[in-house]
């Protein structure tokens, strides 16, 4: 499962660059997608590692975003977990998709 962090729940919104505040992710397994709320993008610490605990349990093996810190990346090196980064901005989720071919 691919996590994609979204600035909305729509495919045509762009990717948020802002792994720990984005305030949605796109999960897909490339057949079925849909979006899931961040619940820690409010939060004042320690969002990162929670976040990835979250995305992990959702069975989410691949991570899309701009940017992210060193407390979540050692949570993805410990968990296995492949972070692809981006550093477009504004680059919409449907592009992305479409990039790892996977627009079904």
């Amino acid at each position: 499962m691919i996590a994609i962090s979204a600035t909305d729940k729509k495919l045509t919104s762009s990717m948020d660059l802002r792994f720990g505040r984005a305030p949605y992710f796109l999960l897909t397994d490339g057949e079925t997608s849909r979006f899931v709320s961040n619940p820690f993008c409010n939060e004042e610490s320690n969002i990162g590692p929670r976040l990835v605990n979250f995305l992990k349990e959702h069975n989410v093996n691949r991570i899309v975003t701009g940017e992210i810190g060193p407390k979540a990346k050692a949570k993805l090196d410990e968990f296995k977990i492949q972070l692809i980064m981006l550093s477009e901005d504004k680059i919409a989720l449907l592009h992305i998709l479409k990039k790892m071919n996977l627009n079904r």
